[in-house]
This record gives structure tokens, C-alpha cells and sequence, in this order.
């Protein structure tokens, strides 16, 4: 019986840890050109951005990063985009809802890659935004 719980306890904690050592920083030059689009009454900002490479595609990396502005200041305004570049000028996609709301960004669903939420990386770069 106790091995099985151990067992068990093992498996939880890989599962957390690998979200965790999935998160990547993102560089300031990422964040400026993701900023450059946003869309948010008042101008706006991103803080806490994290990016998870996708095991869906080849060269996609999803970053998520709680949105500042006006209406927008508490820590649960997470928006998620995608980009094919993390350390230089890449595209970029909208890709939740929040960020295709507060970003002139193409959304990312309408392109012909068909990149959305329920791709790997998309949720666990989300996770990464407040751990």
C-alpha cells in the first residue's frame, strides 16, 4: 500500500514539474513587439511573460502574459499569442480571447495554421504566467 501512494505522489509531482520546466523567459525585444499591437484604452502593457515551445508545431512558441491598462489591472487578465521567433522579429498571433480582444493581431484560429488554445503549449504557458 505504500508504494502505490508513492508511486502515485511521484507521478503528481512530474506532472506539475513539467509544466514548470516547460516555461521559458521572454525577452524584452518580444515583449515591445507584442506591445506595438496591443489594443487597450489608455495605452497598455504586458507584465510576466512566459512562453512554452508547442510540441504541435515545429517553430511555434506560445506566450502568455497578464494584459495592463485601464479595466485591465489585476493579475488575471491573461492574454495568449503565438510567435514563430522568440529571440528576434517573428510573426505574431492573437490567440485567446483576451488578446484578440485587446490586440490588433491576426487571431490566430483564422489562419490557415489553424493555431489555437487546445494546441500543446498554449495552457501550459498560461500556467507559467503566475508561478
Amino acid at each position: 500500500m505504500f508504494s502505490v501512494i508513492t508511486v502515485l505522489t511521484g507521478c503528481i509531482t512530474n506532472s506539475n514539474s513539467s509544466t514548470a520546466n516547460r516555461c521559458l523567459e521572454v525577452s524584452q525585444f518580444i515583449i515591445s513587439n507584442i506591445e506595438s499591437g496591443l489594443d487597450v484604452y489608455g495605452g497598455g502593457s504586458l507584465r510576466n511573460a512566459k512562453a512554452v515551445k508547442s510540441n504541435d508545431f515545429e517553430s511555434v512558441y506560445f506566450i502568455s502574459t497578464d494584459i495592463q491598462g485601464s479595466g485591465l489591472e489585476g493579475d488575471d487578465d491573461i492574454a495568449t499569442f503565438a510567435t514563430n521567433k522568440l529571440n528576434e522579429t517573428g510573426v505574431i498571433y492573437a490567440i485567446s480571447g483576451y488578446a484578440e480582444q485587446f490586440s490588433v493581431w491576426p487571431y490566430g484560429p483564422d489562419i490557415s495554421a489553424n493555431i489555437t488554445m487546445y494546441d500543446d503549449g498554449a495552457r501550459e504557458s498560461q500556467r507559467c504566467v503566475n508561478n
